[in-house]
């Protein structure tokens, strides 16, 4: 239960950093981030789910991403890459140290699609086509693209 409540610390702490990142996006980058932040809260209530499913209580450790200098939509875009990647190494940690089996196609589904929201992000950011495709092992360890452009 402690995995799974440090994983639901970080869903929250996620969706807290996508709140500090929507007002500098516009367009495209917003939709797509709302998006994002919705697909964040349905991880949030699925992992709360499962935790009352094993008897469980959801009591996750407090977590705070910080957001400082979000001053233009990159700046915001980059923050979430950095936030996104570090949810995604906090997961797939999380599956390998479940004791209880059933929770963990859970959570490494929740790490996919971690890893499929770098991808658009990547592209947010103006990687090239190469530069946007996943590694095939995503790790969470890929630094964000170069700035090729200030949104």
């Amino acid at each position: 239960m402690r995995v799974l409540n440090e994983v639901l610390g970080r869903q929250l702490a996620a969706v807290d950093a996508y709140d500090q990142a929507l007002p500098n996006l516009h367009g495209a980058d917003l939709a797509v981030a709302e998006q994002f932040r919705a697909q964040e809260q349905e991880h949030v209530d699925a992992t709360t789910k499962t935790l009352r499913g094993i008897g469980g209580k959801s009591d996750p450790p407090a977590e705070t991403i910080e957001a400082s200098n979000l001053k233009t939509q990159a700046d915001s875009l980059e923050f979430l890459y950095e936030m996104e990647s570090a949810t995604l190494d906090a997961e797939l940690s999380a599956v390998g140290k479940l004791t209880i089996g059933w929770p963990r196609p859970l959570v490494a589904s929740m790490a996919a699609n971690q890893a499929q929201h770098l991808v658009l992000l990547r592209q947010a950011l103006g990687a090239k086509p190469r530069e946007v495709v996943p590694s095939a092992f995503e790790t969470g360890e890929i630094s964000p693209p170069e700035r090729t452009k200030d949104k």
